[in-house]
């Protein structure tokens, strides 16, 4: 009996490689019960005649069994793929031809004169996993919850039967999908457009008819995924921009990209901590912010860019490396969000997780750009970008003349003591106007001068109020004074404002009725964090205001103030960097909201006022500022990403003028400097007249080294040294970027000039031309 024990569990060991070897993507795959291939066509309804027009036109690709240019192809001529199925067209221009697969919904663009394919279901290996098929056909993947927990599908699953009807629509079609077991339904409207396609989902056709909550949609999550064995990359706009490198080597990765467009929403805590009790916070790992509402996938000489047109304030931009599910692609998509969670505390309970009860209103819509040849990978994709802003977006260009050489000074802040507090005037506006004649007299011309904590009780006073002027800094007569002497000797000057976090503790800000509440509408609290430990110093407390509430109550009304002091410009803190919700029930606000009442702030002061700057430069900003201060400049390195690129900087160079971190504050001087040279920023300094030592005991703990006599020498050398790559770049788009050597970098203007860098410890020559280690050279332009 043990012999016969035995031999069965030699030959089930046996069995088990063969099956892995025969099936090599079996293991990580979900099972979904039957591993034979389903019939598409039994779940789902087949149009009628009258749904979609017949094409004549039998396409090359759609070969069953030979091998082809799709994505499961490369490496072997003996791999059989399954066949094209997005047969059925739909809509054709003098570009590009749409086809739709009736069978599943899924489409294909191919490019009339290349004949170029861009298939939203990839064509992959006859061996993949039947699950895994589905999960690549569908067009659509949806999360739902139906109480606590968020539950994943997609619209071909076998245990979700779906009815899906096809409808034509003007330039394409309106596929109708209905979750039957969920009671679920919404519609996606896929239109050709002269550069590309757009996806849309019209708010309309949401139904939610049972337990079921819808919590986001995923479009076209497989359009123009690579195979791993490709030479292609997956654009994701981390910070200024970062890929992930398409390669069969790479180690075995358990999640991928997916981030928030435009950062973290602060009304839910979850989005902005990472442990969270009834009393403690603490605060994610720093990481670089999504700015821009894009994304983008290249290889084999074609390329898609995503641009979120429609509902960008909630979506998460995703980028998936190979093998996750075992399935050997990479791809990239835009995921729209309807609801969000959050946890809330009820007495001893926990964590209770809760969503939001309402949908996130509005329609969304993604355009997908075409791109082929040269122009596909991340600059052409970038330059595509730039494109889109300023064609559909209106964004001109703002880029000054001459240099301008930005400085922020600190007024005053607040320092603890024994009793009480006291002013401390880092700054006054005499001593600014001191810093203005030393700048000039030693030739750095075009200064823009901003000053913050300028106001009453100084930075983290009576915000969201702003007047009066701080007596102890020379008051509002003195900050005329000023604003008139920096008009007179050239300068500019702006004003930093803050309406959007006040300091806890500021006379201008009651809690109740100035700050959002999160879902369990209790009021959102924010705090400073303990640099040792990341938790929350629970005696510097903040909160963030209800944006149409400080519009109204004081934006509006501090315009004139602001106009009537003489001066340049605003720069309006946070609201480049910062949207969210407010869950308060009296006053539901969605990120959308927030971020049109931001823009409107911008234009409002820029109306009144004159200049408006931002700081990091989400998009909705664009087209409404004259500058951006400490403008993304790198990724967050992710372990799936390769490289960190310029995509920020390619789109925006030479219509808005952009600002390294400020170089007292960086942590490796000469790499900062130099990736300021590489993607054309500006510098900047954060400054005050005092020495720093007198800042102890106050809240201003970032200013480690601020005193403007031990800078100046600095601050002159700088200027001298940017001003001349200004003059040859300043007003000029960037044409190309490309990585020369693991350490040497190049960039190039429309002019033909050259930013060659060399990060390196070791002299390179490059055509010609050598840079020695840890330096730049410029050739070429005018």
């Amino acid at each position: 009996m043990r012999k016969k024990y035995k031999m069965i569990g030699v030959v089930s060991v046996i069995l088990t490689l063969m099956f892995s070897i025969l099936y090599p993507y079996a293991g990580l795959a979900e099972k979904d019960g039957d591993a034979e291939e389903r019939q598409v066509e039994q779940t789902v309804a087949e149009p009628t005649e009258q749904t979609v027009e017949e094409s004549s036109d039998q396409p090359e690709a759609a070969d069953t069994d030979s091998s082809s240019d799709g994505a499961g192809a490369s490496g072997s001529s003996e791999v059989s793929l399954y066949p094209i199925t997005a047969t059925t067209k739909v809509a054709e221009n003098s570009r590009y031809t749409l086809y739709i697969d009736p069978a599943t919904g899924n489409i294909r663009v191919v490019g009339k004169q290349s004949g170029k394919e861009w298939l939203g279901s990839p064509q992959v290996d006859r061996k993949t996993m039947p699950n895994n098929k589905l999960f690549m056909d569908s067009p659509v993947h949806v999360k739902y919850t139906t109480g606590a927990d968020t539950s994943q599908t997609y619209t071909l699953k076998k245990d979700e039967q779906t009815n899906m009807s096809i409808e034509n629509i003007e330039s394409g079609v309106r596929v109708t999908f209905e979750l039957t077991t969920l009671k679920l339904t919404f519609a996606v409207e896929f239109r050709l457009l002269e550069d590309g396609i757009e996806a849309a989902v019209p708010y309309e056709s949401i139904k939610e008819e049972g337990n079921a909550r819808l919590v986001s949609l995923e479009i076209l999550p497989f359009l123009h995924a690579g195979d791993e064995k490709e030479e292609g990359a997956v654009f994701l706009p981390d910070g200024s921009g970062a890929l992930m490198t398409f390669r069969p080597d790479h180690p075995k990765y358990f999640s991928g990209y997916s981030q928030p467009v435009y950062g973290p929403d602060h009304a839910f805590k979850v989005q902005s901590f990472s442990y969270i009790d009834q009393i403690w916070r603490r605060e994610r790992a720093p990481k670089e912010m999504v700015a821009l509402p894009v994304y983008g996938i290249y290889w084999n000489g074609s390329a898609v860019l995503g641009i979120i047109t429609e509902g960008e304030e909630d979506a998460v931009i995703n980028g998936t490396p190979s093998g996750i599910r075992n399935i050997p692609l990479y791809r990239s998509s835009a995921e729209f969000v309807y609801r969000k969670t959050d946890i809330i505390f009820i007495g001893n309970s926990g964590q209770i997780p809760l969503f939001q009860g309402h949908k996130i209103k509005g329609d969304r819509k993604i355009r997908y750009k075409l791109i082929e040849g040269k122009d596909a990978d991340y600059v052409g994709l970038a330059k595509a970008y730039r494109e889109y802003l300023m064609k559909e977006k209106g964004v001109g260009s703002v880029v000054p003349e001459r240099m301008p050489m930005q400085v922020q000074l600190l007024g005053g802040v607040q320092q603890k003591e024994i009793i009480g507090n006291s002013f401390i005037a880092m700054t006054t506006f005499e001593q600014a106007r001191a810093i203005i004649d030393e700048l000039t007299g030693k030739g750095v011309n075009n200064v823009e001068l901003t000053v913050a904590g300028w106001s009453k009780d100084g930075l983290y006073g009576n915000q969201p109020d702003h007047f009066p002027a701080d007596k102890k800094l020379g008051g509002t007569k003195g900050l005329k004074q000023l604003a008139a002497y920096a008009q007179e000797k050239g300068a500019t000057l702006y004003l930093q404002t803050n309406y959007v976090k006040p300091y806890g503790a500021s006379d201008g800000m009651k809690a109740k009725k100035d700050a959002i509440r999160g879902i369990d509408r209790e009021v959102m609290e924010f705090y400073n964090h303990y640099i040792a430990t990341g938790f929350n110093n629970r005696r510097q407390v903040f909160y963030m205001t209800k944006p149409e509430r400080v519009f109204d109550k004081r934006i509006r009304r501090e315009l004139d103030e602001f106009a009537d002091l003489g001066i340049a410009g605003v720069s309006l803190k946070y609201m480049g960097d910062t949207i969210y919700s407010d869950m308060d029930l009296k006053s539901l606000t969605d990120r959308k909201q927030t971020a049109e009442v931001w823009a409107n702030a911008l234009d409002s002061f820029r109306e009144k006022v004159g200049k408006t700057a931002v700081e990091y430069g989400f998009a909705y900003t664009f087209g409404s500022v004259d500058r951006i201060d400490n403008a993304p400049l790198d990724s967050s390195h992710f372990v799936y990403t390769d490289q960190t690129v310029p995509f920020y900087q390619i789109a925006l160079h030479g219509l808005v003028p952009y600002t390294s971190r400020p170089v007292n504050l960086r942590d490796d001087a000469r790499v900062e400097y130099l990736r300021a040279v590489e993607y054309g920023a500006l510098p900047s300094y954060e400054l005050t007249w005092e020495p720093t030592s007198k800042l102890k005991r106050t809240i201003e703990t970032r200013l480690f080294s601020s005193s403007f006599h031990y800078w100046i020498g600095d601050l002159e050398e700088q200027y001298r040294e940017f001003a001349g790559i200004y003059e040859q770049t300043g007003n000029q788009p960037i044409e190309n970027h490309e990585r020369i050597s693991e350490s040497v970098y190049r960039t190039t203007y429309a002019n033909g000039t050259q930013i060659i860098v060399n990060y390196g410890s070791e002299a390179v020559t490059v055509d010609g031309l050598t840079v020695n280690a840890l330096d730049y050279a410029v050739k070429g332009g005018r």
